[in-house]
């Protein structure tokens, strides 16, 4: 592992220990890292760009340095609340839904490989040498982390979400102990594991909700006892009335005290109903944000993809004879590019988002066409019967 800077920016070098720099097997293993990793594309999981020859490090797998701390120095800090664990869990079921989503499964899930980035707090899963898909045939074993690898996979060969799923009940042990019952059917045999992490989410909620619904439940309860004591209250004081009218007065007296009390709670239950519901607007106005910046992230993207093909277009005749418009045009890309990013990321642009949510979408548009490019470039550089090596953003 090695920090590399470059475009102001670090990254992270991943290559080969020099022992095995010249094993077949060991560079096939790395190819086929990269390959798996580069299928995927989301906010919670570690971006990759290329692989390059470095010098001194031979060939290196090249990742976006995450400014953070690892989930295990942050549980063995303890500087971690009630809710800020449940977001955090919440967070990283929802990458691993979106890496199951792709095909690929990490085989390797633990809190040393899930960082917590500094400053915003979200989650970004990383290491994926162990990662398997369907796809391949050859490199398949079994292997993970003691502790965290599911009696399946350790004699298996295959890529099944629910090894990370089994992990991910290990995790939730650590995390949140207060889901020990999900986490015991996510560890236990196949047939009572969650499906996968869709249901897994659903069971964490119903879970968190009903703490809520018990507190209503006990309200409701408390008003019937109180109206029921209230009523037997006045019954007395109408049997006394015929005998002693002091003792009428004094039960009367009592009555309204009651009254008051069943007044006041019934005040201090609308001002709950009114805090739940000022809740629920400020979860729904979270959502749509969210919504927001996946259909801003969408559109740029479509944006990027357009502006390449509109390239490809024009420098597709140069190919056999490349000319100086070609290198020129080669040249202005990534600057069009990047121009396009500043554009759509301008914050006049959406006054509703906060800033620092778009400059974490402008990263992630960024490496999009970081990606993009490269994958480009490198079909480009065989057409011209080139290294391939020869990549647009990376030359």
């Amino acid at each position: 592992m090695a920090r590399g800077k470059r475009y102001g920016r670090f990254w992270l070098l991943k290559g080969l220990r020099r022992e095995l720099m010249q094993s077949g097997q060991s560079r096939r293993r790395q190819q086929k890292e990269f390959e798996i990793h580069s299928r995927l594309l989301h906010p919670g999981v570690v971006k990759v760009v290329g692989v390059e020859e470095v010098d001194n490090l031979g060939s290196c797998i090249v990742e976006e340095w995450v400014e953070g701390k690892t989930l295990s120095a942050l549980l063995n800090e303890g500087s971690l609340d009630k809710e800020e664990r449940r977001r955090i869990l919440r967070e990283i079921i929802e990458a691993v839904a979106y890496i199951h989503s792709r095909g690929v499964v990490h085989r390797d899930l633990k809190p040393t490989n899930i960082m917590v980035r500094e400053g915003s707090g979200n989650v970004v899963i990383i290491d994926f040498g162990l990662a398997d898909t369907g796809d391949y045939t050859e490199l398949k074993q079994g292997a993970g982390t003691k502790g965290y690898i599911s009696p399946e996979q350790q004699s298996s060969h295959g890529a099944r979400e629910t090894d990370d799923i089994y992990s991910l009940g290990v995790i939730i042990k650590e995390l949140c102990p207060e889901y020990e019952r999900i986490a015991r059917s996510c560890t236990g045999s196949l047939d009572r594991r969650p499906k996968d992490c869709e249901a897994l989410l659903r069971s964490i909620k119903r879970h968190a909700g009903r703490p809520k619904i018990f507190w209503r439940m006990a309200g409701v309860i408390a008003l019937i006892c109180l109206g029921i004591t209230a009523g037997f209250h006045f019954h007395s004081l109408h049997s006394a009335a015929s005998h002693v009218n002091k003792g009428v007065e004094v039960m009367l007296g009592e009555a309204r005290g009651t009254e008051r009390k069943l007044n006041l709670m019934g005040d201090s239950l609308k001002g709950m109903a009114g805090t739940v519901r000022k809740s629920e607007i400020e979860i729904e106005s979270g959502k749509q944000q969210k919504d927001r910046l996946i259909e801003i992230y969408k559109n740029g993207c479509k944006r990027l993809d357009e502006e390449m093909d509109d390239f490809e277009k024009r420098i597709l005749p140069m190919f056999d004879k490349p000319n100086q418009c070609y290198y020129d045009s080669i040249s202005s890309l990534e600057m069009r590019l990047q121009k396009i990013c500043d554009i759509i990321c301008k914050p006049e642009r959406y006054p509703e988002l906060q800033r620092e949510e778009l400059i974490s979408l402008y990263d992630d548009l960024t490496g999009y066409f970081w990606v993009t490019s490269s994958v480009r470039g490198h079909e480009w550089g065989k057409k011209l019967g080139r290294h391939s090596d020869v990549r647009v953003g990376f030359r």
